[in-house]
Order: structure tokens, then C-alpha cells, then sequence
């Protein structure tokens, strides 16, 4: 459904990763891991389109993607860049219902459905967006993802910030969406506990490349891999 095809790219002239391949397939989480500084970001700003391909490319559904990042969310391309992004003075439910409307959805009907799908939003739909904790800023972050109705989404550090039970939440809620929805999902992370929770699979990223794909259960069984490649 969603391949990255030997991405090589960076910042100027500066290689951060280079012959990145991975793929996702339909309705399956995959978990991007590795230590901090070994390009999870920079693969994921590739994938969006908001990093400039020094080689490779990136297929939708076998379909070589746009190169603008509007063309590939039109395409169904969903994000959650580390860091959130949320407007911070536009309201929770203005942040939605303009993610929604700028995918040519109904931006009311997208505020209510993220609303019951993230209760804790509710009481909060009114407030400046730049007003919210980290971890409410990271749920707006993920409602105003999802109203753009994405078939694939990729989550950059979601959990940076947050307090466990809403991590916790975030982890549910995830599982939830990619069951009832079919929502594919590229998730990187540092929290081992929380990709092994949701990610049937994972690639692990070291100096820019990927230094090995492997199943949820070798890497939980694989202390010594734990250790050399994330450092838990």
C-alpha cells in the first residue's frame, strides 16, 4: 500500500538518510525505531514530501507519489510531526475542522467525529489551541490528522511529552482506529513499550539506514538487540 523506495535525502547538501527502503501494508502498524539522531524524522519528512528526494521515491498503492505534500495527503498521506504543530491560536475545533476542509471534507461533521472519538477534547473545543498541555496538544494533533481522513498515518514521536495514561489512551485509540477504519499506520518512536503495544513489526533505523526489519516478538525476545540498537 505505502513503500518508501531507496530514499536518500537531507538538509542542503547535508545526507542524513540514505537507500532508506520500507514498506506498510494495507490496515498494518509498522514501528520506525532507533536512537535519537539516526534520521526517524528526516525519513518521515521524505515520506511526506517535505524533505526533497536526493534519489528514490515514495508509492501509493503502487503509484509513484506526488512530490508536493498537499498531493500526497490528497492521496490519503496523513502526519503528526514531532513537536505537533497544532495552530496554537486557532481553537481545538477550528484546528480540525480546517485540517478537514483543506482535504475537501465537511469540517463540522470532522469536529464532532473527533470529539466523540476524543473525549478529552470535548470540554476543550472552544480553547486556543496554544493553551493546551503537551499531551492534549498531541491528541488535537492526531484529531486534526484523522479529519483529513487518511488511508495511511505516519506519527512522528507521539509520545514526546505525553503522561503515560494518556499515552496509554493514545495506544487504544490507535488500535481502535486501524481495527474499524483500516487505517495503516508508520509510527516512529523511542518508547519501546508503547511500538510494541500496537506494531505487529519494525524496522530499526542506525546512522541514516535501516539496519534491520523484525516481528514484535523477536525484538521483545532480543534484550541484547534492545541494547545495542535503542539502548533500553
Amino acid at each position: 500500500m505505502f513503500s518508501v523506495v531507496n530514499a536518500t535525502g537531507g538538509y542542503g547538501k547535508t545526507v542524513i538518510i540514505q537507500g532508506v527502503s520500507l514498506q506498510v501494508g494495507k490496515a498494518e502498524i509498522v514501528a520506525l525505531l532507533g536512537r535519537n539522531g539516526v534520521g526517524k524524522s528526516t525519513l518521515m519528512r521524505f515520506a511526506t514530501g517535505l524533505v526533497p528526494a536526493m534519489s528514490g521515491h515514495v508509492e501509493i498503492d503502487g503509484r509513484l507519489a506526488p512530490i508536493a505534500p498537499a498531493g500526497r495527503a490528497r492521496l490519503g498521506l496523513g502526519y503528526v510531526p514531532q513537536g505537533r504543530f497544532v495552530f496554537p491560536r486557532m481553537t481545538v475545533a477550528e484546528n480540525i475542522a480546517v485540517a478537514a476542509e483543506a482535504n475537501g471534507h465537511d469540517g463540522r461533521a470532522a469536529v464532532a467525529a473527533a470529539l466523540r472519538e476524543f473525549p478529552i477534547l470535548g470540554p476543550k473545543a472552544s480553547d486556543l489551541a496554544g493553551g493546551l498541555s503537551g499531551g492534549q496538544q498531541q491528541i488535537l494533533a492526531l484529531a486534526r490528522a484523522l479529519a483529513t481522513q487518511p488511508r495511511i498515518l505516519l506519527l512522528d514521536e507521539p509520545t514526546e511529552g505525553v503522561q503515560p495514561s494518556l499515552v496509554d489512551e493514545m495506544a487504544g485509540t490507535l488500535l481502535r482506529i486501524n481495527r474499524e477504519r483500516g487505517i495503516a499506520v508508520l509510527v516512529a518512536e523511542q518508547d519501546l513499550d508503547f511500538c510494541l503495544s500496537i506494531a505487529e513489526r519494525a524496522y530499526v533505523m542506525e546512522k541514516g539506514t535501516i539496519r534491520l526489519e523484525t516481528t514484535r516478538d523477536q525484538l521483545r525476545a532480543d534484550k541484547r538487540l534492545q541494547q545495542d540498537l535503542l539502548g533500553v
